[in-house]
């Protein structure tokens, strides 16, 4: 792990294990890079892991602005990948970090060998424009339990709630004791990064092999927004995680790890 400045003078923080082909992780909205633990368990056996913190998240450098942009993000990440010398890298990218992914794979196809993009979207369709308006304008208004809970029941699937309230309460107190927490205004500014976004009229560009995975009970991106996007990229595969919410990775974790690692180990060399 470690931290490094990248060419538009960011400090960039990032964890890095594993041997093999790179493969670069994107973390969502508000989340360091670390949240992939569960996930990185599987890759690094096989692959050269590089999980950074998103800027505005973790131990990343924060600018003071309002709006950040899913493009900006996009280039710390070429940039990141330039300072490390990787030419060339898978790409998986959650929610937010997918957004990142998909810009990559459109303005930098150069630099993407294969491409997952988890639980994400190609625009801000209703439900998850509402949904992020909320969690963008209650920041700094809520209790932080109260956030934490509210932000909870959007991103899990009702079925997975009724069954493993232990899970979420495990989150709840990991991320009330998260070591770095994210400063209001990184975390609105994130939020305006995803409401700006709106790559649709491109997605027929990208050239990568994809996968694209979702989830059928995803309160904040409907599966047919999750469909339309696999549809429009050429070639794509589509895996919808049955009774699956915005974290279905989580909530299926051994199931998206065999496919997700099998669909990387394809596409090698």
């Amino acid at each position: 792990m470690g931290d490094i400045r990248i060419a538009n003078g960011l400090n960039i923080h990032y964890e890095s294990c594993g041997e093999g082909e790179p493969l670069l992780l994107l973390m969502g909205l508000g989340a360091p890079g670390r949240k992939w633990a569960p996930h990185i368990a599987a890759y690094e056996k096989h692959f050269h892991v590089i999980a950074p913190d998103n800027r505005g998240a973790g131990q990343s450098d924060k600018p003071v602005s309002y709006a950040y942009s899913i493009r900006e993000m996009a280039e710390d990440m070429v940039a990141l990948m330039d300072a490390l010398g990787i030419e060339k890298a898978h790409i998986n990218g959650i929610s937010m970090g997918g957004a990142i992914a998909q810009y990559m794979a459109v303005y930098y196809p150069q630099r993407v060998k294969s491409l997952i993009l988890t639980n994400t979207f190609p625009w801000c369709c209703p439900s998850n424009r509402r949904g992020i308006e909320l969690l963008r304008d209650t920041c700094g208004q809520l209790d932080p339990v109260t956030a934490g809970r509210l932000c909870q029941w959007m991103i899990f699937a009702i079925p997975f709630q009724n069954v493993r309230e232990d899970y979420m309460l495990e989150c709840e107190y990991a991320d009330l004791n998260e070591p770095y927490p994210m400063p209001a205004y990184a975390y609105k500014a994130q939020c305006n990064a995803i409401l700006d976004f709106d790559i649709r009229d491109s997605l027929g560009e990208i050239k990568a092999p994809t996968l694209v995975v979702g989830g059928d009970r995803d309160l904040l991106i409907p599966a047919h927004i999750t469909k339309s996007m696999a549809d429009a990229i050429p070639g794509a595969k589509l895996y919808m995680a049955p009774d699956g919410g915005h974290v279905q990775h989580w909530e299926q974790l051994d199931k998206y790890n065999e496919l997700t690692l099998q669909f990387l180990l394809d596409n090698q060399g």
